[in-house]
């Protein structure tokens, strides 16, 4: 019984330390590890030996450790499991886009999103939305439109989760509020929070009991953004968050179909 406590105890500071990377902060020493989990320094180096050995963790020659390769093929299956990107097959590039924008298709993850895909059009600009950056859900037009299909309790214990997580100052909550309740009243939300100078419209996509697993959106410099673009936008993102939402829906239904019948 207690060699089992210990084992329960050492998976969970090990699970400390993974948590700790993010996007902001991909690269950690072994103190910079200790800080942000408060584990002793000797602890957090003998976990981050023991998480290289096993493939989670990859060190950094003078800089310290990074997420290692072995969590790629982990983050696949999660991904796979909601049928996101196959669903998305084919409808992405369908999306009119105007000069300096693209699509983005990102996956909602437990307050954060994942980005999976992302399209250019004409005379791309440097976005930060690169596929595979993992941001808070809050701070994102994706994010925004996730959370609108979600009950504001829900949506502020996520957000605030995942500030914790990130030390990130919580947002404003009314105005937060405020923007979801638009979004879930229109289909859809515009916003300019993650990068300057950049807007995104983006529709939530759910699947079969109406839980969203991510969004999609159309994105760029917002001087191309006049209100017809919006508008356009926002029928062309919202038509694509249904569509790859009813192909979800049929591939879990008829999974369950088969799961009946055998």
């Amino acid at each position: 019984m207690v060699v089992a406590s210990k084992g329960n105890a050492s998976v969970a500071k090990a699970m400390v330390v993974l948590n700790a990377f993010s996007p902001v902060q991909p690269t950690l020493s072994v103190r910079q590890l200790a800080e942000r989990t408060q584990l002793p320094r000797s602890t957090t180096h003998s976990l981050c030996l023991a998480l290289c050995q096993a493939g989670m963790l990859e060190q950094v020659p003078r800089r310290g450790y990074r997420l290692g390769s072995a969590l790629v093929g982990l983050g696949g299956q999660v991904i796979d499991r909601t049928g996101l990107a196959t669903a998305s097959e084919g409808l992405l590039r369908r999306l009119p886009l105007r000069t300096c924008q693209e699509t983005h298709l990102a996956q909602f993850v437990d307050g954060w999103v994942v980005y999976l895909d992302r399209i250019t059009g004409r005379e791309p600009r440097p976005m930060r939305n690169r596929v595979g950056l993992r941001a808070p859900a809050h701070r994102t037009g994706c994010g925004k439109a996730a959370l609108s299909a979600l009950e504001p309790e829900v949506v502020e214990r996520l957000v605030s989760l995942t500030c914790e997580a990130e030390r990130l100052p919580a947002p404003d909550f009314t105005e937060l509020a405020a923007v979801l309740k638009t979004a879930r009243r229109d289909g859809f939300v515009v916003s300019h929070s993650f990068q300057r100078g950049t807007t995104s419209v983006a529709a939530a996509i759910t699947d079969l009991t109406g839980t969203p697993v991510g969004a999609v959106s159309i994105a760029g410099l917002s001087e191309t953004f006049t209100r017809k673009a919006v508008a356009e936008a926002a029928r062309n993102v919202t038509e694509a968050g249904l569509a790859i939402s009813h192909r979800i829906a049929d591939r879990l239904g008829t999974f369950r179909a088969t799961a009946t019948l055998t």
